[in-house]
């Protein structure tokens, strides 16, 4: 008799996808929002070979927004292929969630450094990290389910 497999990975694998859904919705509209109101234009003037990260960030953000979007299609193909219990989905979804899991904490530690050296902004560089422990747990929850013995039997 053959093992029933669990809904819940169908259901983790619809929400990769919505999620992913997202990540390449927010990035392909950030790209077009800041072509279309011409921001580079304004931030040609800025050294690029300055060490502040958040004005790195920004003077790259197009490229930053294009690399979210791939990594979005990544996520959505694992996604849609979990449902369909494939294990390289669920290894390629769980080494983009630890990608995306640096990307986050790495952005909002940058933040927090910045923000943390301007006079009277020192709380919001606590927000930046409560923000990055707010977007990394379910990110790392997620990778906990789907590395779990008894969830990742089922993949093929």
């Amino acid at each position: 008799m053959e093992e029933q497999k669990p809904k819940s990975i169908k259901t983790i694998g619809l929400l990769v996808a919505i999620f992913s859904g997202f990540i390449i919705f927010s990035n392909a509209m950030g790209a077009l929002v800041w072509s279309v109101i011409g921001m580079e234009d304004d931030l040609n003037n800025v050294e690029t070979e300055t060490t502040d990260p958040i004005s790195f960030l920004f003077a790259h953000y197009i490229e930053m927004c294009l690399i979210m979007l791939f990594i979005g299609i990544a996520y959505l193909v694992g996604g849609i292929f979990i449902r369909k219990y494939k294990l390289w989905a669920n290894q390629m979804v769980s080494y983009i969630s630890i990608l995306i899991f640096l990307i986050i904490w790495g952005v909002m530690i940058a933040i927090s450094i910045s923000v943390g050296q301007q006079d009277g902004m020192e709380m919001f560089s606590y927000g930046a990290i409560v923000n990055a422990l707010f977007w990394s747990t379910p990110i790392g929850l997620l990778m906990w389910f789907l590395n779990k013995k008894k969830i990742k039997k089922h993949f093929a």
